[in-house]
């Protein structure tokens, strides 16, 4: 499983210290912390952050401020955000409670409370496991960076089938992309074969080429919504679902950011 991303802002530097200490020796995450609401939100922009830890009480630009900026930003409004506060000030409480944000840690905070809100806080973020399968690994291994940088996306890959059966096996996947081109099982073979195991046949699965779709997702912006996506032919890309698998469609799409030609 991949490390969670978790950025702390707060203008004590203490804080931010003890709270990283923390959190990377008992949680499987890596840390970014931030000393002001602005630089906080430099690193939301730069980075796929899952869980922002805020502090209320800041100087000059505070948590509230830094929170209305973070809803009023398209690219990071969704990132979830735990309060952290020394403060019982209810018109706080409620000016937050409108932007969203319910959790909230008390300062001083204990290592263990601390750990338990975090935990209990990234158990509640959905995101989506995918297996990329294809025989170049250097691909793949461009395929998942592209996808973990925009999307909320822990993606998986494989180089062989014995591979693939064993992380389909392993772990929870919600979607399976195939190259069609493989050397060493086509991926239409392949997909028969996740098809007739009970345990896999109900994972959306996605055929198409490695080059194809790397190129794609190279061209992507997630962001720009005005222009209609553009289609690809049912020579370069085929989608593979059974009738119970409608949502396929918008997990591929969220995905690769682009309509693929096909109908369910």
């Amino acid at each position: 499983m991949n490390k969670k991303k978790i950025l702390v802002i707060d203008d004590d530097e203490m804080n931010l210290q003890i709270a990283k200490m923390i959190l990377e020796r008992k949680l499987p995450c890596e840390v970014f912390c931030a000393s002001s609401g602005l630089d906080g939100i430099d690193i939301l922009l730069a980075e796929r952050v899952d869980l922002v830890l805020l502090d209320i009480m800041m100087p000059d630009f505070d948590g509230i401020e830094t929170l209305q900026e973070i809803r009023a930003n398209e690219k990071i409004s969704g990132v979830p955000v735990i309060m952290l506060t020394a403060s019982g000030d209810i018109e706080n409480i409620q000016k937050v409670g409108f932007l969203g944000v319910k959790d909230y840690i008390k300062k001083p905070f204990l290592p263990a409370d601390l750990i338990k809100r975090v935990e209990v806080k990234l158990a509640e973020i959905h995101s989506e496991e995918i297996l990329l399968l294809g025989d170049n690994e250097k691909i793949l291994q461009e395929m998942r960076q592209i996808i973990e940088e925009n999307f909320s996306h822990e993606v998986s890959i494989a180089t062989s089938p014995a591979t693939a059966e064993k992380i389909l096996r392993d772990q929870k996947i919600n979607l399976i992309i195939a190259c069609a081109d493989m050397k060493f099982v086509d991926g239409l073979k392949f997909l028969s074969l996740v098809a007739a195991d009970e345990n896999f046949g109900a994972i959306p699965f996605a055929l198409t080429t490695a080059e194809k779709l790397l190129e794609l997702l190279n061209k992507m912006n997630p962001q720009q919504t005005e222009e209609p996506p553009p289609k690809i032919d049912q020579s370069s890309a085929a989608l593979v679902a059974n009738s119970d698998k409608k949502k396929l469609a918008g997990v591929v799409t969220t995905l690769i950011g682009y309509e693929l030609d096909v109908h369910i």
